[in-house]
């Protein structure tokens, strides 16, 4: 990613910014720029290939398998195979008894892109090889969190209790056991943790435990999780996306 950042402005793969002709997929705009469409543009230029996009580790095998068969040149799944910029067959989606070929979460790219010199907004700040030891942007999956819970100081990692959603996740089988979640996480400098809670921590090299604003002042991050009182919308939500564009609101994320 920090690669491909090198030849795109800083930023990390946006279909959206590529496909300016619509000649791969159908959707418009920030629409194109789901998980799927996200990695199978790196499988398609070369970055990472099909076998490293499903864990090793992976505890859904059945509704998450390697993409067997990636389609290089002339992808027929895309409306202009010819002019094709990625795979549209490489799927990400898990539900309803469909096939994923991609078992990791990333950050959602929500945000504005902030081009001809203006600064980029919401979570797209972050999208980009800032090289931040502190902003999270790939991991194992995680459960569904439907809160996170504060009962003290909002300053302190203790303080916060998610509240898991499905606790019969197969994402607590991927390293964990039934009953707690591991795993691992990479950050915008490139070093990889193991973490074992789904609790606001501090990484290392970070000057702090990453917070985001809200009117009552800062609030430690929860990454797995969308804070719904952070009004710039650029708190760390890590997770796969099934719809895509400018505006949180427009992700769909998915969770088994």
């Amino acid at each position: 990613m920090v690669v491909w950042a090198n030849n795109h402005n800083g930023e990390y793969p946006l279909p959206s910014a590529i496909d300016i002709t619509d000649s791969t997929v159908a959707e418009k705009g920030r629409g194109k720029d789901t998980t799927a469409n996200i990695f199978s543009t790196l499988i398609f230029n070369g970055f990472i290939s099909p076998e490293i996009s499903i864990s090793p580790a992976e505890a859904n095998t059945s509704g998450l398998q390697r993409d067997e068969d990636y389609v290089y040149n002339a992808p027929p799944k895309a409306i202009d195979p010819a002019n094709a910029l990625w795979d549209p067959a490489f799927s990400a989606d898990f539900t309803n008894g469909n096939i994923s070929n991609f078992s990791y979460a990333h950050l959602q790219s929500s945000g504005t892109r902030g081009v001809s010199g203006a600064k980029p907004t919401g979570r797209l700040l972050k999208w980009r090889d800032t090289f931040d030891p502190g902003e999270a942007i790939l991991s194992n999956r995680s459960p569904e969190l439907s809160a996170v819970n504060l009962a003290g100081k909002p300053t302190s990692e203790s303080s916060y209790s998610p509240v898991i959603k499905n606790p019969a996740s197969n994402t607590f089988l991927i390293h964990g056991g039934r009953s707690t979640w591991e795993g691992y996480i990479a950050f915008n400098d490139g070093h990889v943790e193991f973490i074992t809670s789904l609790k606001p921590f501090k990484p290392s090299g970070a000057k702090a435990t990453p917070t985001y604003s809200t009117a009552a002042g800062p609030r430690l991050d929860a990454i797995f999780f969308d804070e719904p009182d952070d009004a710039a919308q650029a708190n760390t939500f890590l997770g796969i996306f099934t719809t895509a564009g400018e505006k949180p609101e427009d992700f769909k994320a998915i969770w088994d």
